[in-house]
């Protein structure tokens, strides 16, 4: 059983990584600055997490624990395309640009989050999960939807109404269609 001293330290690490994802993108941020923000000694980060790309995987579950934990089995095509909104200047800090030494490490750990989250059996998955599950190739389409969202996201100003009201439409449009085929 794990102690809630060692619950709250863990915590308290992914807390700082995801508050550095805020405002780093992934490969400019050092265990030594995720130990800074968490107030603890590298030696503690170290057992708690093997390195930053662990520490990233329980920053992306986080991020999905109140979206899966908010008691619905359901959720509309405006709730995903808000979750992808609001969650956008963290999850961008994670696409590293190809040319980037991170980049294979980090498409590395996207992939395989996506796939856990892919091919575990929830039946609280929103249908959208459940129609990429059931797709020819999950990955690929998971991939697909992720990366274009990505594309579309950095073409946009979400600081300025318009462009959140217009990506929104855009995205609540494709989730629709991906919902009815």
């Amino acid at each position: 059983m794990v102690s809630y001293a060692r619950l709250r330290t863990r915590n308290q690490i992914t807390m700082a990584m995801l508050t550095l994802l805020k405002t780093h993108r992934i490969e400019n941020i050092e265990v030594t600055q995720i130990c800074e923000a968490a107030f603890i000694k590298r030696s503690t980060f170290y057992r708690y997490f093997h390195d930053k790309i662990d520490l990233t995987e329980a920053v992306l579950d986080k991020i999905l624990e109140g979206w899966q934990n908010d008691g619905r089995t359901e959720h509309t095509a405006a709730e995903i395309a808000d979750f992808f909104m609001n969650n956008y200047d963290v999850l961008s800090h994670l696409r590293v640009n190809s040319n980037n030494r991170h980049y294979a490490e980090n498409q590395r750990l996207l992939q395989n989050w996506l796939m856990t989250q892919i091919t575990q059996v929830d039946k609280s998955a929103p249908p959208i999960v459940n129609k990429i599950r059931k797709s020819h190739d999950p990955m690929l389409i998971s991939s697909f939807l992720l990366e274009g969202t990505f594309g579309i996201l950095s073409q946009i100003d979400l600081t300025n109404q318009s462009d959140r009201l217009r990506m929104k439409a855009f995205l609540i449009e494709v989730v629709e269609k991906i919902n009815q085929s």
